[in-house]
């Protein structure tokens, strides 16, 4: 089946980034004509000239845009002004220039942080989306990142310009992120745990109580659904892209040992912070207006990401 994309000029903003990367993977295959950038190549897209000269240089049909400065929650400390300062202009530049250089479909891969931190619901779904505060944990993204949707929203309305924004759900996988500092939970764990074996340890730490729920997103799903999106979405209101699927940080923990052998015990380090309690999100219109799900288990999932984590541990502790 010919794909709706064909013919398309398709910019992948962060593409040689863990999500961007399988984005442009699914995109070759098709043997679509991809443009990648990363600010590796010298583009700053929190500077409005060069989100303007990329674009003209480019001149893509559609934008997907998964350019971003994020981590996990350790991350966030010591750095809340700049992370939202910088991830506020990147988002609202982009999408300007976008605008402004008739680019005619720009897709915005929004976190799942952006959601209401403190809203007591097990599931949250696109409607939930303006009900309440970002978490305090990691505010400064997701202020920003839920900033980049509204100014979406208000060019919609003053310039009818076409904006969709997809919220993922935490994703993992293949070339994730393992820095101490920046990864998130999942690939933390697959680090701790399978050098906690490497190395003989008797014992592997877990930031918080272990209770938190998360929807984990596998990251080549991910891209699946936002390529799907960028075919057939086209409303203004955010999207979840996800698996309705909530799994505890201690689950992901003993899954990651199974896969691993390792046969030591957890330890909890209630010193630090947990997050929000639960985010798990809705996936009902997801289904309706996509016709697509995510087809990898968490157990699969976490099977393939070690493998990868395997295969690259000396150039991942040497870099």
């Amino acid at each position: 089946m010919k794909s709706l994309l064909a013919n398309k000029k398709i910019a992948v903003l962060g593409g040689n980034g863990f999500f961007g990367s399988h984005i442009v993977d699914l995109l070759k295959a098709q043997k679509l004509q991809v443009y990648i950038s990363s600010t590796k190549e010298g583009v700053d897209f929190r500077k409005f000239k060069d989100c303007r000269d990329y674009f003209k240089k480019t001149s893509p049909d559609i934008v997907i845009n998964c350019a971003a400065i994020q981590g996990g929650i350790g991350y966030h400390e010591g750095k809340q002004a700049d992370l939202l300062g910088d991830n506020m202009m990147m988002g609202f530049n982009l999408m300007l220039a976008a605008f402004q250089e008739n680019v005619k479909k720009f897709v915005n891969i929004v976190a799942g942080c952006t959601y209401p931190g403190y809203l007591e619901k097990q599931v949250m779904h696109e409607e939930d989306f303006w009900d309440g505060e970002v978490h305090d944990s990691i505010f400064s993204y997701g202020v920003a990142r839920k900033a980049s949707v509204a100014y979406g929203k208000a060019l919609h309305k003053q310039y009818g310009f076409n904006s969709i924004h997809l919220i993922l759900a935490n994703m993992y996988g293949p070339r994730d992120h393992y820095d101490p500092i920046q990864s998130k939970a999942l690939a933390a764990l697959i680090k701790k745990i399978y050098e906690a074996k490497k190395n003989n340890l008797p014992s592997v730490e877990i930031w918080g109580t272990g209770k938190p729920l998360r929807d984990w997103l596998f990251v080549k799903d991910g891209a699946e659904g936002v390529l799907r999106a960028t075919e057939v979405y086209n409303r203004i209101e955010p999207l979840n892209i996800s698996t309705g699927i909530g799994v505890s940080v201690t689950k992901l923990a003993k899954l990651i040992k199974d896969v691993v052998g390792y046969k030591g015990r957890f330890e909890y380090n209630t010193n630090r912070p947990d997050g929000a309690l639960k985010k798990v999100f809705g996936t009902k219109k997801m289904k309706k207006e996509l016709s697509w799900q995510p087809s990898t288990s968490i157990e699969k999932g976490i099977e393939e990401a070690v493998k990868w984590f395997d295969r690259n541990h000396d150039k991942i502790r040497n870099s």
